[in-house]
């Protein structure tokens, strides 16, 4: 067992294994995952290679080359992959799943990212600066708390950057009401 209660996955566990965390996925833990899969070399190593195929130059291209990347990859069928994205889909589940991911990818980049885990699905803030609010989309989904967070909801492809549909915003602001930033 891990910090935080998450539990080291075999190398060969996403082959056919039936992997889940056990009950409903607390914040905790699904930040704990999203940790111990950014302190993987191999997720650096790839995290910093896709933001190099996407040709991002600055901070905030960069998180929208992961954010589409992570996007597109859990659309993709079930079928059309078998690696370490399906069995964090398998861990985390599809709802929560996502946000794991584009977590570990962002930290694996030295960004400021967290998990935000509503009752409906998970999403992550990343802090940015107050420069960088103008590159942003009119529909782009900015919290201010000890600093500027971008959030971001990475459950499917068809989402534009920074767009969180209004009953998951409804959700994220009574969890952030009750919890500190």
């Amino acid at each position: 067992m891990r910090p935080g209660g998450v539990r080291a996955v075999p190398r060969r566990a996403g082959r056919g294994a039936r992997l889940s965390l056990p009950g409903r996925p607390s914040p905790a833990r699904l930040h704990a995952l999203a940790l111990a899969l950014a302190r993987r070399p191999e997720l650096v190593r790839f995290s910093r290679t896709a933001v190099r195929r996407y040709g991002a130059r600055h901070r905030l291209a960069r998180i929208a080359a992961v954010f589409t990347f992570v996007s597109h990859v859990v659309d993709a069928p079930d079928d059309a992959a078998r690696d370490g994205t399906q069995v964090v889909l398998a861990l985390a589940g599809r709802d929560h799943g996502p946000a794991v991911i584009l977590a570990a990818m962002l930290l694996a980049l030295g960004e400021r990212a967290r998990l935000l885990a509503t009752g409906a699905a998970s999403l992550v803030r990343v802090r940015i600066g107050a420069r960088e609010l103008a590159g942003l989309p009119p529909h782009a989904t900015v919290v201010r708390g000890a600093g500027w967070y971008l959030v971001l909801d990475p459950r499917s492809a068809r989402r534009p950057l920074g767009f969180v549909p209004r009953p998951i915003r409804r959700a994220m602001v009574d969890t952030l009401t009750a919890a500190s930033w």
